[in-house]
């Protein structure tokens, strides 16, 4: 690994002098409307070659309706796309070395532009295919904070607890950025988008159904864009956030940004101390009282994006993550975690006129070292596991309708676990090889895209002593198609079908019990089998913000959790029911109440209806069981010309059953209030003041039924100081698209009773 990391180190230092003398030429202007000069925002600026040909030369505009694009020498078209209306700007255009003003474009639209002031309103967002894309003017409101203080402007986006982001309050998302999945844990994650800041966005792409290219991840995929061009300089961003919540939580950020020449850098360290308390009431009496008390963390990242010549770009990663949490279940029991991990990756693109190859390698090593139980004569794990990855994505335009999708990939996973007390250590060897082919065509009113991806697995480890071995070797295959169809301006129809498996996690195979409270165990279930699930998806959308959408979901041998009990002793485990089956209606309702210049009005509702079919065999006993579940959120959103925002919202869920636990209701209310101050920004969050969300639940598959109450001490305030320093020039990007896969390693200290601050399914 260190000789992985040498060779990054390497190229981030050594390629930028590779780099230099490339000829470039820019071209910059503003687009405004020819009747009333209002600005074009979010307008999408591209160059076009002499013969009518598309180029990857292209730009979005800003606020102000400006624009800045990098290219090479060259004649040209230079086209412009709003409000679904293209644009020709200059028929004929000749870019020599160095930049090109242009100035204010006037630009005549012939058709009204009400859709335009609804996609304003909405807020800025434009389809690609099933995508929503939204521009960076979409998270205005958040100028001044963080890459999560904007994400949580888009529609439906909200953040969970504290390290969950969920969309319309039923489906978790996973990050990328610039296309590659970010392979972290959750609390990984958000500590580096709270680390960045929001005037680094381009856009973010909102995949409510990823395709094959995506290793068959069917959850939504939030792709985060950032800007590819700069001008020179260095600006950093710098963020401080103090939570109360029953205890008290601090985290501290900075991250320096510095464009040189054709490179781009960044460096950024993040520090977290958290606390919380969490106390689960049981029918026997008992409660258990969980305080993290504390866990510490620090990140460390450096990366750099190089452009090589006029064809080739080049980037790299290194991130460095480290955590020290301690689980306190009783004074004398507890859970004590040290979690260290180091990952690097490198990338390279080629573009070609036709074609785009891009090559990515990918490393980690990471090791935990976890004791559960008594401090005395409590068990240990000390764990490491080590991630390699090599892929390869190709696509190509065959012509003005069809671009051909392609993509290879080989990973290895490696993971060694030794207990104290034990004679041998618990292994997993994995290894996968995956392959995609997809055909997207499209054409003013239709897109449609079909895929295959086809996997091919090899896994084998040891469980440990008295255990055994397992080995599983197969072969999967993932179809993948979807159609969009515009039956006329603002409307959209689309129908989506997507597949995917589930592994069972290595930690959940292993045979051993560990403390996962003071009142429960958690044991392993060799006998886990891989789950496989299949959707299809009917979605209306209007003006790109409304929606009205129905989905059908199948899962089969779903992995959900059980308790065992044995006089007077419970343990977690999980297990595989045959079958879990949905039917979900979803009504998306954003309604712009006032919108004029800057000050701008929305409420936001969110309905949900849910008829879910589940069945399997339970302790060796026939379950069933067939359930109807509601969803409502409704959230005003308000901004003002003198930098004032504000939030307030509702949110309810009906009683459902989640996994094997049957839920009462919750509800709750968040509000929020942020103010700029030029170069700070200051940002007030509360969060169910009432301390409504507390979880009461039931274990039906006993007799009499077990019952529990979780109070999750969820009242919670939390005030956030962001400041902005360094060059203030403009910046402006240009789009660029990499495709990714998703895996998964991820270590926490608690292993208890599994329920999510908002338990929907």
């Amino acid at each position: 690994m260190r000789h992985i990391l040498l060779a990054l180190l390497l190229t981030l230092v050594g390629g930028v002098a590779l780099a230099q003398g490339v000829d470039e030429a820019w071209l910059e202007g503003t687009l405004v409307s020819k009747t009333d000069k209002s600005p074009l925002v979010n307008a999408l600026v591209a160059l076009r070659t002499a013969e009518g040909k598309d180029t990857s030369f292209r730009t979005i505009t800003d606020e102000k309706g400006y624009f800045l694009l990098k290219a090479i020498p060259g004649k040209y078209l230079l086209g412009a796309s709003f409000a679904q209306q293209p644009i020709v700007l200059r028929p004929s255009l000749e870019l020599r070395s160095g930049r090109l003003q242009l100035g204010v474009l006037p630009v005549e639209l012939t058709r009204e532009l009400s859709s335009v002031v609804v996609q304003r309103r909405a807020p800025l967002v434009r389809y690609e295919g099933t995508t929503l894309i939204f521009g960076e003017a979409a998270f205005a409101h958040a100028r001044g904070g963080s890459v999560l203080d904007g994400l949580k402007l888009i529609p439906g986006l909200q953040l969970e607890g504290a390290n969950t982001l969920k969309l319309y309050g039923l489906s978790e998302v996973t990050v990328y950025i610039d296309g590659r999945q970010q392979r972290m844990t959750k609390d990984e994650v958000i500590a580096l988008l709270q680390s960045m800041s929001v005037s680094e966005l381009s856009s973010v792409e909102l995949i409510r159904e990823p395709g094959v290219e995506y290793g068959g991840v069917t959850s939504p995929i939030l792709n985060i864009k950032r800007k590819t061009v700069s001008e020179e300089g260095i600006k950093g961003f710098t963020s401080a956030i103090g939570t109360y919540q029953y205890l008290v939580s601090e985290q501290l950020s900075t991250r320096v940004n510095l464009s040189s020449g054709n490179s781009r850098s960044y460096i950024s360290y993040a520090f977290g101390d958290r606390r919380k308390r969490e106390t689960t009431t049981f029918s026997t009496g008992y409660t258990d009282d969980l305080r993290t008390d504390s866990r510490l963390s620090h990140q460390v990242g450096l990366g750099t994006d190089l452009t090589l010549g006029k064809r080739n770009t080049l980037g790299a990663q290194i991130l460095w993550n480290y955590a020290d949490e301690n689980l306190k279940f009783t004074e004398r029991v507890s859970n004590t975690l040290k979690w260290k991990n180091a990952y690097g990756t490198i990338y390279h693109t080629y573009r070609a006129e036709r074609w785009v190859l891009q090559t990515t390698g990918e490393a980690s090593q990471g090791s935990s070292d976890i004791r559960r139980g008594n401090p005395v004569v409590g068990v240990s794990n000390k764990d490491d596991n080590h991630f390699l990855r090599l892929a390869l994505a190709y696509a190509m335009q065959l012509s003005k309708v069809f671009t051909l999708y392609a993509g290879a990939e080989a990973s290895h996973v490696a993971i060694d676990s030794k207990r104290t007390l034990a004679t041998d250590k618990s292994t997993l060897r994995e290894w996968d090889i995956e392959g995609y082919a997809s055909l997207r065509f499209r054409t003013p009113r239709l897109f449609g895209n079909a895929g295959l991806r086809v996997v091919g697995e090899d896994r084998t480890g040891n469980l440990g002593t008295g255990i055994g071995s397992f080995s599983h070797s197969g072969m999967e295959l993932l179809p993948y198609a979807s159609l969009a169809y515009q039956p006329a301006q603002g409307h959209q129809v689309s129908l989506t079908h997507t597949s995917s498996y589930t592994r069972p996690s290595y930690r959940d195979l292993l045979g051993y019990t560990s403390t996962a409270s003071g009142l429960l165990t958690r044991g392993g279930n060799t006998q886990l089998a891989t789950s496989y699930r299949r959707s299809l998806t009917l979605n209306y959308s209007y003006l790109r913000a409304a929606q009205l959408e129905l989905s059908y979901v199948d899962t089969k041998d779903p992995v959900v959790e059980a308790i065992t009990a044995d006089h007077g002793t419970y343990a977690l485990q999980r297990i595989n029911l045959d079958y879990s089956r949905y039917l979900r209606a979803l009504l998306i309702l954003p309604i712009p109440i006032i919108h004029h210049g800057e000050l701008s009005w929305t409420a936001s509702t969110y309905l949900a209806a849910q008829r879910q079919w589940d069945a399997g065999r339970v302790a060796s006993v026939d379950y069933s069981k067939t359930f109807n579940a509601y969803y409502a959120q409704h959230k005003h959103s308000l901004g003002t010309p003198s930098g004032w925002t504000a939030e307030l919202g509702v949110t309810y869920y009906s009683s459902l059953m989640y996994g094997l636990y049957a839920m009462q209701r919750q509800w709750w209310v968040d509000a929020s209030l942020s103010k700029r101050f030029g170069d700070l920004r200051v940002a007030l969050a509360a969060h169910d003041l009432f301390n409504t969300n507390v979880a009461r639940g039931a274990y039906e598959l006993f007799s009499p039924a077990f019952t529990f109450e979780r109070n999750w001490h969820s009242p919670r305030l939390q005030l956030t100081l962001s400041y902005s320093w360094g060059k203030k020039s403009l910046k402006t990007n240009e789009e660029r698209t990499r495709h990714d896969d998703t895996k998964r390693l991820s270590t926490e200290a608690n292993e208890g009773l599994n329920l999510s601050t908002q338990s929907a399914q």
